[in-house]
């Protein structure tokens, strides 16, 4: 249990962080309630609950130590879908079916599965026909005015359009100035200026139904339909549910991966514990109706970005959502052009992000872009399950190409689903022949792979290799790969590249870092921090060099790796 005189030492830079993060929370709450189609009022119980029953888990079980919980975008177009479906006096036993999923995957830890059926580069492109469906949807409050006329570009739009053009670009240029410093900004200053105009200029404004606090049994409604129908209605609810809290995990999870970044602490999250969070505070908010949570990269950036140091800031956040339900009436100030610049960017920022899969090589972009666009034409459900369709029938044929046998396929496919399972085969070719993709990536993943011949890809015929735990010089690819074969004659040797720094000096790459280098010799394992230097010509490498690093206690765990996010 997390020690109560540790949490409130840090009680100022939390609260401060915490109200920063809920002011902040508040037009992007509101946002994407009206994606969902939920009330706004119900979207902010959600966060305030989810930030309360994320504080009290992180006393017992912390996940990660500054992200805030809350109404997450990504999931907004599908529980409109839900709505749409099951009816929205449904969606309460909906919701309890997909927490009690997150449940069962947080007790026998299924996301690690869950990672390995759905790869994350499907999840970048499911998202980014998300975003595009939000941006789409939000476009219209750019231009929409109080007063129509039969002239559609009159006085009175041509004032909203300049002012959703002059916003927007403020806002970037904010986002972009403050993202690393104070990410609120830019919400806090748009929003105010856009309340502030309105007081001047006739501007719709958003909408508030008053929706009073409620607890009910999270019952399902089946009233008129044959038991027939009734089953089908229930598998449908099961599918949906298992669809909604896989994304909910996956989305969880790479949160997770961020905020273990930004942790001004470096501590590590751990994913298993945020479930946690995640299905508690889904099962309490089936109770008065509430919509799913999860830790949300903008919340949990700004709260962190703001100087959060534990999970006492989400009650803060939670007390200045508190104010909003208390006094609704506050926010039909808030005129719809401010809202739709801040949706329309998140939706853009999730279309952007796919660009992020291009280290994975063009198989994994091409896919993502493929299910960003199923997704948007034919549906979340249906795109989703058709592109997973699509990766699995190019796995069989690749694999069959090469040779293999469906009892061999069926063993790679089993083994997919260990801890420490590979990547599959096409995955591997495509990322090695991928020029985009950085050596280093290469160089883990071969190495970790075992793949002896994909390794010598990589060095050029010349290259000089000086080994940590060895007094020669090794020159020539082939005395290279002499030495790496017998390297792999070590069980289970494993590669974790740490912090890396690259310079580039005319046509050659210089990376220096350190990685840790994990075997087991006769059955006892060993570990050594390695620092490295690898020269880079022409996509090859020329010179590596590795030398233990000292003082380091072999039993020491290396607090986080980095991710290499430069292209080479």
């Amino acid at each position: 249990m997390q020690s109560l005189s540790t949490i409130f030492q840090h009680v100022r830079r939390d609260a401060l962080a915490g109200i920063v993060t809920g002011i902040m929370a508040v037009p992007l709450t509101v946002g994407i309630c009206l994606m969902s189609e939920y009330p706004i009022m119900t979207g902010l119980y959600t966060v305030i609950f989810a930030g309360l029953i994320s504080f009290i888990t992180y006393l017992f079980k912390p996940g990660n130590y500054t992200g805030m919980p809350g109404v997450a975008a990504g999931l907004a177009p599908v529980l409109a879908l839900g709505i749409h479906t099951f009816g929205f006096e449904n969606m309460p036993f909906v919701i309890l079916l997909t927490a009690s999923f997150q449940a069962l995957a947080w007790k026998f830890h299924w996301e690690r599965f869950i990672l390995q059926i759905v790869p994350h580069y499907l999840v970048e492109g499911l998202l980014a026909g998300v975003g595009l469906k939000i941006a789409m949807k939000f476009v219209p409050f750019l231009y929409d005015i109080e007063h129509e006329t039969n002239t559609w570009l009159n006085f009175e739009r041509e004032v909203v359009l300049a002012l959703s053009i002059i916003s927007f670009v403020a806002f970037i240029f904010l986002y972009k100035s403050y993202q690393k410093k104070m990410p609120a900004i830019p919400y806090v200053i748009i929003t105010i200026t856009a309340v502030i105009i309105a007081f001047f200029f006739p501007l719709p404004k958003i909408t508030i139904d008053d929706v009073p606090f409620q607890l009910a049994l999270p019952l399902p409604h089946f009233s008129g339909l044959e038991p027939p129908e009734m089953l089908l209605m229930i598998l449908k609810m099961v599918g949906y549910a298992m669809m909604l809290g896989t994304i909910d995990i996956i989305e969880q999870v790479m949160s997770n991966v961020a905020i273990e970044k930004m942790d001004p602490y470096k501590r590590k999250a751990d994913s298993n514990n945020s479930l946690l969070a995640i299905w508690i505070s889904n099962i309490g908010a089936t109770f008065f109706g509430g919509m799913t949570n999860l830790d949300g990269l903008a919340k949990s950036t700004t709260n962190t970005v703001a100087g959060a140091v534990t999970k006492l800031s989400n009650v803060f956040t939670s007390l200045v959502l508190l104010i909003f339900v208390f006094f609704p009436g506050l926010l039909s100030y808030l005129p719809e052009y401010a809202l739709g610049i801040i949706m329309v960017y998140s939706g853009w920022k999730m279309i952007a992000n796919i660009a992020h899969v291009r280290s994975e090589g063009r198989y994994a972009l091409i896919m993502a872009g493929v299910c960003g666009v199923l997704v948007f034409e034919a549906g979340i459900f249906e795109g989703l399950l058709a592109v997973l369709a699509l990766h699995a029938v190019i796995q069989f044929i690749f694999m069959k190409r090469m040779g293999k046998s469906n009892t061999e396929i069926w063993t790679i496919f089993k083994n997919s689903f260990s801890e420490d399972a590979d990547k599959s085969l096409l995955e591997r070719a495509d990322i090695m022949s991928e020029p985009n993709v950085p050596i280093l990536n290469k160089l883990e993943m071969t190495i970790n792979n075992h793949d002896y011949k994909s390794l010598m890809k990589l060095y050029h015929n010349n290259a000089i290799l000086i080994p940590a735990f060895s007094e020669k010089t090794i020159i020539g690819k082939a005395n290279i790969g002499h030495f790496f074969r017998d390297y792999f004659d070590k069980d289970e040797v494993q590669l974790s590249i740490f912090q890396v720094s690259t310079k580039r000096v005319n046509d050659v790459k210089v990376d220096t870092g350190t990685y840790l280098l994990k075997w087991n010799n006769q059955g006892f394992p060993n570990q050594k921090q390695l620092r490295f230097s690898i020269v880079i010509k022409d996509g090859k490498i020329i010179n590596h060099h590795s030398s233990a690093a000292p003082s380091f206690d072999d039993t020491q765990i290396l607090p986080q790796a980095y991710a290499l996010d430069y292209i080479d």
